[in-house]
């Protein structure tokens, strides 16, 4: 009774999700949203999508479990399973249209992290050489690599023409062409999130924001009236009243100009006005 009962939350939830501060989700991960405002999220290593009164899901038990999802183009869907080495591609009706299995690749290594990098490639980071590198899945071949990396990779941050590789203390920049075209320090941020250009990040100072330049290097962004009215613990809200708003941060998912905050409980909602003065 409890499921359906979520699930018909959601349904009314998510409709407004462009318009409502906030969005009730209780799940075990939320992977953020598209273009069309539909909502991503996974539970029980089911992998969900939801839009409307509409719910579409995509799970296969031999896989293992969900580790890394792409959302980039809503249209090929990324889905990594590092436990069995596999990419799956999924179409905006999450029907599998295609699955790489990256440990028959030759040489054998094990690839830690998988994002999509369009015209039929992948960024890949190869945890044995700690390299990125960007793979034709169609040719079966390796195009690029870049330099091996001196530091631990915590995430990849990307879109098609750039690899921005989050580590100890910094984001390297790397274009297609495998040539790292920027490094920031980073304070020891909890949670990053980019979107085509636009770089976001928390950590115990509040949240900054940076702007990748003609130059391909970031820029720091003064705060917006969303991001400042955050303050340092990030609590402020229209509901602040609601005991679930108090609860951590979990994941944070910024796309077209909006920031999503997700606690375990609900997604807050913050339009960032990039484009406006």
């Amino acid at each position: 009774m409890k499921k359906y009962l979520l699930l018909f939350g959601l349904c009314c939830c998510v409709w407004g999700i462009a318009q409502k501060p906030s969005v009730e989700l209780r799940a075990d991960a939320f992977y953020g949203v598209d273009d069309f405002d539909a909502l991503y999220y996974g539970k029980d290593n089911v992998f969900y999508k939801k839009q409307a009164d509409q719910r579409l899901q995509f799970y296969d038990v031999q896989l293992g479990d969900l580790t890394e999802v792409d959302l980039i183009n809503p249209l090929k869907i990324l889905l990594f399973y590092k436990d069995t080495q596999t990419v799956v591609l999924v179409d905006n009706r999450l029907n599998e249209t295609q699955r790489i299995i990256l440990n028959e690749l030759e040489p054998y290594r094990f690839f830690e992290h998988a994002r999509l990098a369009g015209e039929r490639r992948l960024w890949l980071h190869d945890l044995d050489q700690n390299r990125i590198q960007l793979y034709d899945y169609i040719q079966e071949r390796v195009v690029v690599n870049t330099p091996v990396l001196k530091n631990d990779v915590q995430n990849l941050l990307t879109d098609y023409n750039f690899c921005h590789v989050w580590s100890d203390g910094y984001l390297q920049t790397f274009n297609t062409y495998g040539s790292e075209t920027a490094s920031l320090e980073l304070d020891q941020p909890k949670h990053l999130g980019y979107d085509f250009g636009t770089l976001v990040g928390k950590n115990n100072d509040g949240f900054h924001l940076w702007k990748l330049n003609e130059d391909y290097r970031f820029d720091s962004m003064a705060l917006g009236p969303a991001l400042n009215s955050l303050g340092n613990s990030d609590l402020n809200s229209a509901n602040q009243a609601d005991q679930d708003l108090q609860n951590p941060i979990k994941s944070l998912y910024l796309k077209g100009g909006k920031l999503y905050l997700w606690r375990g409980k609900r997604v807050l909602v913050y339009d960032l006005n990039l484009n406006k003065k």
